[in-house]
């Protein structure tokens, strides 16, 4: 299977920065659009998509929820830290880091469960445990149907993108 993720990741991120009132207004206004835009779309358009696996990423962040698909399928999933859709404003804020608490937590939950590749940095490793506002849809699929969903979907979500694949149990989750 190839996992294709529906929204890009970083409101976690964002919504500190807001918080500490460090957010320019059109990045909140970006922010907002993101979290307020229902999944709805997405699943429609995913309905009659023969597809193994779905979750929602929120507050266990992308790593998170893809651990918890993982364990619960008995395979490994390898994400490509490259093709995941990030918000710009956030990948600043991670680099200065502007991190909420409960990406620390995330991370110490899978721990065991994670092994970051050496090349993926700091930042990225943070934003991939971002616990995330109403994040996007994680789907798992097979390879012939990613594509075909990945063209299915665009225009009806904020982004889309294959992120991952499913490859056979290795020693950690993710």
């Amino acid at each position: 299977d190839l996992l294709v993720l529906t929204k890009p990741l970083g409101t976690g991120i964002l919504t500190t920065a807001a918080k500490a009132e460090l957010l320019e207004e059109t990045d909140y206004k970006h922010m907002v659009e993101l979290m307020t835009t229902l999944n709805k779309y997405a699943a429609q358009a995913v309905g009659p998509v023969a597809l193994n696996a779905c979750t929602d990423v929120t507050g266990f962040g992308l790593v998170g929820h893809a651990s918890e698909m993982a364990k619960g399928s008995d395979v490994t999933i390898e994400l490509f830290s490259k093709d995941i859709p990030i918000i710009e404003a956030a990948i600043d804020f991670a680099k200065m880091g502007i991190i909420p608490s409960g990406a620390y937590n995330n991370l110490a939950f899978v721990k065991d469960d994670v092994q970051f590749a050496d090349s993926v940095p700091q930042h990225i490793q943070d934003l991939l445990v971002d616990p995330i506002t109403s994040g996007g849809l994680l789907i798992s699929l097979p390879e012939e149907k990613a594509y075909e969903l990945v063209e299915k979907l665009k225009g009806v979500t904020i982004c889309n993108a294959i992120v991952g694949r499913v490859v056979k149990k290795q020693e950690k989750a993710i």
